[in-house]
């Protein structure tokens, strides 16, 4: 799912980009980069604030749990072309999604996180709370940092 999100939100950003006039091939590889870019980083800041826990989780399974905020991206997206072209309100049907999604997104996290951390963590490393809330407030982040809004209506 988080694959096919993101495959899914690059296109839906190219059509944006088309619809504007402003389409150019680059498009493709530059959103796909600015994504698993930001992605890479917030899983490296994550692993780390495993690493200072003592707590063990797959690099791998931080990948598909953080990956799930396209599918987030994807909804923001389609309703801000979507209501864009009808109504002239893309941006604000884009925003209003997007706390919905950023929202749902970092509650996902947050229960997946919690899970994944034992309840007993090293004493000397940071909170286990202090941790998971900052994985679920990460997710608020990389969603407004990876959208791609300035050409829509």
């Amino acid at each position: 799912i988080p694959v096919m999100s993101l495959l899914t939100y690059v296109l839906l950003c190219a059509l944006c980009y088309g619809t504007a006039g402003k389409f150019d091939p680059d498009v493709l590889p530059d959103v796909t980069t600015k994504c698993l870019g930001f992605q890479l980083l917030e899983v490296i800041a994550i692993r780390i604030g495993f690493y200072l826990m003592e707590a063990p989780v797959p690099i791998l399974d931080l990948f598909c749990y953080t990956g799930y905020k396209y599918l987030g991206l994807v909804i923001n997206m389609f309703s801000g072309i979507t209501v864009g072209h009808l109504l002239g309100y893309g941006h604000r049907a884009y925003y209003f999604t997007y706390l919905w999604t950023a929202t749902a997104v970092s509650y996902f996290i947050l229960k997946v996180m919690a899970n994944c951390i034992p309840r007993i963590t090293s004493a000397v490393g940071p909170k286990r709370q202090f941790m998971v809330l900052g994985f679920a407030a990460s997710q608020f982040a990389t969603c407004w940092f990876v959208s791609q809004t300035k050409f829509l209506e």
